[in-house]
């Protein structure tokens, strides 16, 4: 049977419902899902070796920035596999022009989100962590890449990749973004350590719950952005 334009999701589905799926799934989307995760595990998270073949699969950078190069291979992939493989559009990723009420609420979450920070840092100040000090310790541009790579290939992996491909074959985006969340929350743990539940997932709550009710990708990358964009405050400091 040919496509019709509706299978193309050419549009995101009315906001109305937040729980209703983006698109109907198809017979094959779990076996083309299946070869979505290889990817997601395999290319966006990077190798899990540093080294094959005498080839330095880090591409001679080390720490968080060496995982850059595969985000964006990783993210490009999965867009593809979107494109080519699923034969949907951008807006079944929820890629798609944000309007003016987008970007207004990205701010106004982006405010709720910054409100919490200093609430939490009275309650029960953030101390020194590795991760943190690992980021401060790069140049300023390279965090500046990082927060970029973040924002973009986050959300396309994780909220317009995994929330909304697992909303559709479970018939619920609540699922959907429940599990993305979860397999989003853990490294941030293991990098950041335990604090980071209480002083950063408001803000990744908040990007879900965004994602969600706005479905807009976009103006999810420039809440994701705004978010992370306090850590430069530390790294200029400490070039200072």
């Amino acid at each position: 049977m040919s496509e019709t334009t509706e299978e193309r999701v050419d549009r995101p589905a009315a906001r109305g419902g937040i729980g209703t799926p983006t698109f109907e799934p198809r017979a094959r989307d779990g076996w083309i899902f299946l070869g979505g995760l290889l990817l997601f595990w395999v290319v966006y998270n990077g190798p899990p070796v540093p080294e094959l073949a005498g080839i330095d699969l880090r591409l001679g950078m080390v720490g968080p920035a060496s995982s850059n190069a595969w985000k964006w291979l990783g993210a490009l992939l999965l867009i593809a596999l979107v494109l080519w493989g699923e034969r949907r559009g951008l807006a079944s990723l929820l890629i798609t022009k944000p309007t003016s009420k987008d970007i207004e609420w990205a701010f106004y979450a982006f405010g709720g989100v910054m409100a919490w920070s200093w609430i939490a840092s009275l309650v029960a100040p953030q101390e020194e962590n590795s991760g943190v000090a690992t980021i401060t310790s790069m140049s300023i541009a390279g965090v500046l890449l990082l927060i970029v790579t973040a924002a973009v290939t986050e959300e396309v992996a994780f909220r317009g990749y995994l929330q909304e491909r697992l909303g559709s074959l479970l018939h619920s985006r609540w699922i959907g973004a429940a599990v993305s969340l979860v397999i989003f929350i853990a490294p941030h743990v293991v990098f950041f350590g335990p604090s980071w539940l209480f002083h950063q997932l408001v803000g990744t709550l908040a990007l879900v719950a965004f994602t969600l009710i706005r479905r807009n990708l976009v103006a999810t990358m420039l809440l994701h952005f705004l978010i992370n964009a306090p850590i430069l405050i530390p790294t200029v400091l400490a070039k200072l």
